[in-house]
């Protein structure tokens, strides 16, 4: 048995099969485990921007109608599975793991290729227990593809070195384009790229020849991007590359407040949005800013940072290099310590950074003159590290470099069990000795790294409650967090968001408060406490604190709101139209404080003002949709459908038309508002009466009827068709329309008048 399992294993082909079957059933076994866990089908922050990204594109939306803020790739893959399978996520994960399975095949490949079989055997096996690896695959993030996507890339610029084919070198660069649509920071690498190819190929062909492997490499590349680039012109003339993220996230990894770790935008915290951003760098511009701008924006502060204050810049630079090779897995999303509670698997495979990094260093020094194939990998690992410490650095960041670490690890523990049998003990003791270095540094900790409390973790399990309306569960979470760390910002926040949807306002403002001790700067706590004062009847103090979540942040939209309602519910109406008027100019894409004016106008008799609202709204496009917003779990404000105020617009422009006998332009709107919503009563209503008064009064007949059947309950949709089949001189159908709505509402005095009415005539 013995050896026949010796014959079978010594066949690639059958290894391969072996490797890629063990893989996936560990994949297998960690999702089955995982899979009743609460956030594996209500997701949060990456997950649920690439989850809704993907819905929105599955739905029909392949084009988009903005520039692209992140890279493309992931999103349409998922929008692909979604469109095939519906949005299945335990499927989707599977799908991903098989791909990551695939990838340990690769692995295999090429480290046979650089290194030789033994290498490639302990290779394979110390990537397929890899939990880093088997854990992001299982997460809707885009980081798996990245591993396939640098393995593909190394093998088919190995290959294409050693057949020096225009058509394998083209390949490199449509497989580099396609990693570049991924993750734009590989980019960096192509310079490095013709570096290598310089340095190997010079004393084999002309400079002029390598420049045209160089070419079709690039060729293959702008391939890929172009048509990216191509669509973010086309629909918003904006000439962005890929996507407009890359000045943000610059800026976030190069300021004073920088940790090199964190994606905390130094002016708002964790809590942003890339519209707070945009403000930020319109208002400092003081002018509308196109995508890129506002990544030139940002790239020029983080220069700034960089060159003007190189004491502060380079340490933190430093920090990002030694973070990036330090055992510490950095969370991005979701604390990946405090989620191996929820699979036994991930804490049995135990394999991890501390001793893959410091042999994969050791294997870098031991092959550091091993030729072509392995400079090619050691520029790889350099150019993609140099790319990621000039943002910032997190544990997902550093994928892309791990297969090629896992080979370096194997290589060096292979050498090593080939001393100590050569009995080459002179070599073993420099090599241990080196290893005993590498281990020590990378082990080490000289920014004080740790998993945390897990009180952002509790407080991330308390917004999935709290999304699903499970209060109980929520607040049980949010307590636990605030035990954990009774400063955690938005915690009690939260759960005053909690008591008030249970309609304890007490208690309420009593979280509110305490928010604002832990937490000052928070302006949801201030907006919430503004909504609670005014439901109270203290507008004074609802002005103010509403005033203070604008001075907070500028472009609150609901704040303004706020503070316009609560300076009405004193009767001074002249302040709270100024509050809209003001806020529509800060805010011009806003339609919900746009319409919300148009209604104050149309309240207070300034049917003019408010037409010209409805109109602007009107003209204007779909606002830019956030991809998630945590002021639906933080805030109290209620998010508006651009559809739905577009469809109400319509709708009041019909009205206010009618009323001034423009009945065709009244007609028109009434009918685009049907087309939005076609079963609204109130739209059919009214324009029955256009028809009606126009003496179309077969139409108008239609358009009672749908209101009639629409919503059966209201006795005035009753009255109305009565009334027109009355006038139509079908007395039996307008007796019974009268009389059903008299049943409706005994008191409805003119349906009783007009049936006793008909009955004297009788």
């Amino acid at each position: 048995m013995r050896s026949f399992l010796k014959q079978f294993f010594q066949k690639d082909k059958n290894f391969l099969f072996f490797v890629f079957i063990f893989s996936f059933v560990l994949r297998l076994i960690y999702l089955l485990e995982i899979k009743d866990n609460p956030h594996f089908y209500n997701l949060t922050l990456d997950p649920l921007y690439h989850d809704s990204w993907a819905k929105q594109i599955a739905s029909g939306d392949w084009m988009g109608s903005q520039v692209f803020f992140r890279a493309p790739f992931y999103p349409y893959f998922l929008a692909v599975l979604y469109k095939i399978f519906g949005p299945h996520l335990f499927l989707v994960r599977l799908i991903q793991h098989l791909i990551g399975s695939f990838s340990i095949v690769l692995i295999f490949l090429l480290a046979k290729k650089i290194f030789d079989r033994k290498v490639a055997v302990l290779a394979s096996f110390l990537a397929a227990t890899y939990w880093i690896f088997i854990y992001y695959e299982a997460e809707l993030l885009l980081d798996f593809w990245l591993v396939l996507w640098s393995l593909l890339l190394i093998w088919f610029l190995l290959k294409a070195y050693e057949n020096l084919k225009s058509s394998t070198w083209f390949l490199s660069g449509i497989i580099l384009g396609l990693f570049t649509i991924t993750r734009p920071n590989i980019l960096l690498f192509l310079p490095f790229l013709l570096l290598w190819l310089i340095m190997v190929l010079r004393k084999q062909v002309p400079y002029l020849k390598i420049l045209l492997f160089y070419g079709w490499v690039l060729s293959g590349t702008a391939l890929v991007i172009l048509p990216v680039t191509l669509r973010n012109y086309l629909v918003a003339k904006d000439p962005v590359l890929i996507a407009s993220q890359g000045g943000i996230n610059f800026y976030i990894g190069n300021n004073p407040k920088s940790d090199g770790m964190s994606a905390i935008v130094p002016e708002l915290g964790d809590d942003w949005e890339y519209s707070d951003c945009q403000f930020m760098a319109e208002n400092t511009q003081n002018r509308k800013l196109k995508p890129s701008e506002v990544s030139g924006f940002y790239y020029k502060k983080g220069w700034e940072f960089i060159f003007m204050h190189p004491t502060q810049s380079l340490p933190l630079l430093i920090k990002k290099l030694y973070v990036f090779w330090n055992k510490f897995e950095i969370s991005n999303n979701q604390n990946i310590y405090f989620f191996k509670q929820y699979s036994v698997l991930s804490r049995i495979l135990f394999l991890g950074f501390w001793l893959i990094g410091p042999l994969a260093l050791l294997g870098i020094f031991l092959s550091i003159k091993r030729g072509p194939k392995t400079s090619l990998i050691l520029l790889f690992i350099f150019s993609y590290m140099l790319s990621v410490i000039i943002f910032f650095v997190t544990s997902r960041y550093r994928l892309p470099v791990l297969p090629f670490l896992i080979i370096f690890a194997s290589f060096a523990g292979i050498e090593i069990y080939r001393k100590i049998s050569s009995k080459d003990f002179k070599s073993f003791l420099l090599a241990g000795a080196l290893l005993v270095l590498f281990f020590i540094l990378i082990n080490s900790n000289f920014y004080k790294l740790d998993r945390g409390s897990f009180a952002q973790s509790y407080f991330g399990l308390g917004n999935v409650y709290l999304k699903r309306g499970d209060f109980e569960n929520a607040l049980i979470e949010y307590q636990t967090a605030l035990e954990k760390n009774p400063s955690l910002p938005r915690a009690h926040l939260n759960r005053g968001v909690i008591f008030f949807k249970m309609g304890n306002y007490t208690e309420a403002e009593k979280e509110f408060l305490e928010e604002l001790k832990v937490n000052p700067q928070e302006e949801k706590a201030y907006n919430n406490l503004s909504v609670l004062y005014r439901l109270k009847g203290k507008n004074s103090q609802a002005l103010e604190y509403a005033q203070k979540a604008i001075q907070l942040r500028p472009n609150y939209s609901f704040a303004y709101y706020n503070l316009s309602s609560a300076y009405q519910a004193q009767n001074k109406l002249a302040q709270g139209e100024s509050v809209l008027v003001q806020a529509t100019q800060i805010l011009p894409e806003a339609s919900l404080l746009r319409y919300t004016l148009a209604i104050f106008y149309q309240k207070t008799n300034q049917v003019e003002k408010a037409q010209e609202q409805y109109l602007l709204i009107l003209k204007g496009s779909e606002p830019k949709k956030e991809a998630y917003d945590l002021s639906q779990i933080s805030g109290l404000e209620k998010s508006a459908d651009f559809t739905e105020i577009k469809a109400n617009s319509f709708y009041n422009l019909g009205l206010i038309l009618g009323l001034k006998g423009e009945l065709n332009l009244a007609e028109e709107n009434f009918k685009k508002a049907l087309q939005i919503r076609p079963n609204w009563s109130e739209a059919h209503s009214n324009l029955g009466k256009v028809y009606e008064v126009k003496n179309d009064l077969s139409q108008a007949l239609n358009h009672f009827g749908a209101a009639v059947q629409n919503s059966p309950q209201k006795a005035i949709y009753h009255y109305n068709l009565g009334m027109l089949y009355l006038k139509l001189n079908q007395k039996e159908k307008a007796l019974k329309s009268l009389q059903q709505a008299l049943a409706l509402e005994p008191d409805f005095k003119p349906a009783l008048e007009v049936i006793k009415q008909i009955q004297k005539r009788n």
